[in-house]
């Protein structure tokens, strides 16, 4: 594996003490580092927390574009299998691709909640649909140069990503999605769906589509100033507590859809 791209972009675990684990799962191009602040938060609250670097991911676009969807999912299985022999439970929560792959590999393990931010079911940008068709043309896409979100000072150190990625790798992403969709009603646990009105990439009905495929029992909150990245965003300690707020439910737990505003 090639050097990482930033010290901090590596995988960390923190030893809980409840018998419970969660696997934090990261987006697409993204880095456990986004995870921080919440594995803090869980791990205070008892959990052992284990965030992997998915394969490809962290060091160059370069070497992402060696992987797939596959090696993907599969670095979410190993963060299971480091946990499952001693641990009573074992929660899922990903951030955008990294919800979709807690959906698969959730309904594989018989998760014990799985809970989605940001994950996409549709994207607002359509040119994404495209890629299997555009990718042997244009092998890379980098992201339109913008400012840096305008994020709190001790959260920015954390905003780490590649400036692009390789267009065929959305071809996986996008495979993942429409695997996602079809796995949910399978998941078989409470889930909580985390989805910001705002969100720059995903269309926000992603969520909307998500509650449905998981069925009831399902949890939904919006967020409503929250960029994509809604981790390091201003109302991340709201999805700190609805996430264990969804730890602590149960599979009898009645849906708690909050409206569209």
């Amino acid at each position: 594996m090639s050097a990482l791209l930033d010290p901090i972009a590596g995988p960390f675990r923190h030893r809980g003490t409840n018998g419970e684990a969660v696997i934090l799962v990261h987006g697409f191009t993204g880095v456990p580092a986004h995870f921080r602040p919440m594995g803090d938060a869980l791990s205070k609250a008892g959990y052992t927390v284990v965030a992997p670097l998915l394969a490809g991911h962290g060091t160059t676009i370069d070497e992402m574009a060696e992987t797939g969807r596959d090696d993907w999912i599969d670095s979410a299985r190993t963060a299971f299998e480091s946990v499952v022999d001693d641990h009573d439970r074992i929660h899922f929560v990903g951030l955008s691709m990294g919800g979709l792959i807690s959906i698969v590999v959730g309904a594989e393990v018989g998760a014990a909640t799985v809970s989605t931010i940001n994950s996409p079911i549709s994207f607002r940008d359509k040119k994404i649909y495209l890629a299997g068709l555009v990718h042997p043309f244009q092998p890379e896409v980098r992201w339109p140069e913008e400012e840096p979100p305008d994020l709190d000072e001790e959260v920015r150190p954390f905003y780490l990503t590649y400036p692009g990625f390789p267009t065929k790798a959305s071809v996986d992403l996008l495979s993942i999605s429409r695997q996602a969709l079809r796995t949910a009603p399978a998941v078989g646990c409470p889930a909580l769906v985390v989805q910001s009105l705002v969100d720059e990439t995903v269309d926000p009905m992603s969520g909307t589509r998500l509650v449905k495929a998981f069925g009831p029992g399902t949890r939904l909150v919006w967020l409503k100033t929250s960029r994509h990245n809604a981790l390091l965003d201003r109302e991340r300690d709201v999805i700190h507590r609805a996430v264990l707020d969804r730890f602590a439910s149960d599979s009898g737990a009645r849906p708690d859809i909050v409206p569209l505003p």
